[in-house]
C-alpha cells in the first residue's frame, strides 16, 4: 500500500485545488516561505521542495508521485492535473517550444520578399502517412501543395518550398496529375523582389481556366442528378456511364474538355488518356477525390470512395461495354509507372488515406 507519513501540518490535498477561485483569492493575501519541515515516505526521509503558507506545507504533486510511485500527468488543453494511483510514475519530457517561422508578407509598397527556404501556414504533413515522404516528395513540398488545395485560389501569401532544377520536371508532372476542373501550375508572384536569391522558389497556383466555364455549366444537370444518389459508389458508377455516352475508344484520337462536355450528335473518338482527363474533370465537379494513374502505355483513374482508393478505367469499360474495371481494389498486370508519386498524391488529396 502506498502510504505517506508527514510531520506537523502537511497539507497535500490543497495542491489539487490550487486553481479554484477561492484558493486564488485567498492566496493573494498569503506569503510563501521555504519550509523547514522534515518529510518521510514509508519511514524513509525524503527531500521535497516545500513551502510554508499560512501554517501549512505545500509540495509539488509530481514530487510526491515520484517518491511514492504513482502516475501524474498534466493536460495543457484543459489546464488540469491527473493522478492515477494504479500507474507508475514517469518523468514528463518537456516539449521544445517551436521557433516561429517568419511569414513572407508583402511590404507596404506591395513587394513580396522572403527570407526562408520554405513556408506554409500549417504543417499538414503531420496528418499524412510518413512513408510517402521520399526523395523530392518531401514534407515541404507536401505542405506547399496541400496548402494550395486548402486555400483554393487564395494565394496571398502563397505557401512555397524550393525545388531544384533537376527535380522541376518531376514535380511538374506530379501537380499536372491533380488537374480536374482546375489547373495546377508552378506560380511565382509578380511582385517577388528577391527571386534572384531563391531561384528554386516553388509555389503552386490552382485556377479554373476561362475555357472551362462553359463545360462546367454544361454538366451541372448531370451533377444534380448524380447528387440524388445515396452512395459514393453509385455516384462514380453514374459518372462512368455518363462519360461512356460521350466518347468512343479509338487509338490515336483525342478530344478536349470543351469538346467533350458540349452538344455533339455523335460519340467523340478518344484514347485512354482523354477518358481519364475527362473523368477527372467530372470528379472535380462532383467533389470526389480523383487522380490519374498510368503504365507505360495506358492511363486510367483512382477515386476515393467509402474510405478507400479504387480503380476506374472508363476507356476499358467503354471498349468492352461492361464494368471491366469499376471500383476495383487492384488492377492486375497494370503496374503503376510512378508509385511513389501516386502515393504522395493520394495523401495530398486525402491525408492519412494510405496508412
Amino acid at each position: 500500500m502506498k502510504r505517506f507519513q508527514f510531520l506537523t501540518g502537511f497539507l497535500c490535498g490543497a495542491l489539487l485545488f490550487a486553481g479554484l477561485t477561492s484558493m486564488a483569492s485567498a492566496a493573494a493575501s498569503l506569503t510563501a516561505i521555504p519550509s523547514r519541515q522534515t518529510f518521510y515516505v514509508n519511514g524513509q526521509k525524503v527531500e521535497f521542495e516545500a513551502y510554508s503558507i499560512h501554517g501549512n506545507n505545500f509540495v509539488k504533486v509530481r514530487d510526491i508521485g515520484k517518491a511514492v510511485d504513482f502516475g501524474v500527468t498534466y493536460d495543457g488543453a484543459t489546464n488540469s492535473v491527473h493522478i492515477d494511483p494504479n500507474a507508475h510514475y514517469q518523468e514528463e519530457t518537456p516539449q521544445p517550444t517551436p521557433t516561429p517561422t517568419p511569414t513572407p508578407t508583402p511590404a507596404p509598397s506591395g513587394k513580396y520578399t522572403i527570407n526562408v527556404d520554405h513556408w506554409s501556414r500549417e504543417d499538414f504533413s503531420q496528418q499524412a502517412n510518413p512513408a510517402v515522404f521520399t526523395g523530392v516528395y518531401d514534407r515541404n513540398l507536401y505542405n506547399t501543395i496541400r496548402q494550395t488545395l486548402v486555400d483554393g485560389d487564395a494565394i496571398d501569401p502563397p505557401a512555397y518550398t524550393m525545388v531544384a532544377k533537376g527535380d522541376y520536371g518531376t514535380v511538374k508532372t506530379l501537380i499536372e496529375r491533380l488537374d480536374n476542373i482546375k489547373w495546377f501550375e508552378h506560380y511565382v508572384p509578380d511582385n517577388f523582389t528577391n527571386y534572384w536569391q531563391y531561384l528554386d522558389y516553388y509555389a503552386v497556383s490552382s485556377k479554373m481556366p476561362e475555357q472551362y466555364e462553359a463545360p462546367l455549366s454544361y454538366i451541372q444537370p448531370t451533377i444534380a442528378t448524380m447528387n440524388q444518389l445515396h452512395s459514393e459508389k453509385e455516384k462514380v458508377v453514374y459518372l462512368d456511364s455518363y462519360l461512356r455516352t460521350l466518347l468512343t475508344y479509338k487509338v490515336g484520337s483525342h478530344a478536349g474538355i470543351t469538346q467533350i462536355f458540349s452538344d455533339h450528335n455523335v460519340e467523340l473518338p478518344a484514347t485512354c488518356s482523354t477518358y481519364a482527363a475527362a473523368f477527372s474533370f467530372l470528379c472535380g465537379a462532383a467533389d470526389i477525390p480523383c487522380v490519374t494513374i498510368s503504365t507505360s502505355d495506358h492511363t486510367w483513374n483512382l477515386v476515393y470512395v467509402d474510405s478507400q482508393w479504387l480503380h476506374v478505367d472508363v476507356s476499358a469499360n467503354d471498349h468492352y461495354n461492361r464494368a471491366y474495371i469499376l471500383m476495383a481494389e487492384s488492377y492486375p498486370n497494370h503496374p503503376d509507372q510512378a508509385p511513389a508519386a501516386t502515393a504522395f498524391i493520394k495523401e495530398l488529396l486525402v491525408p492519412g488515406s494510405t496508412k
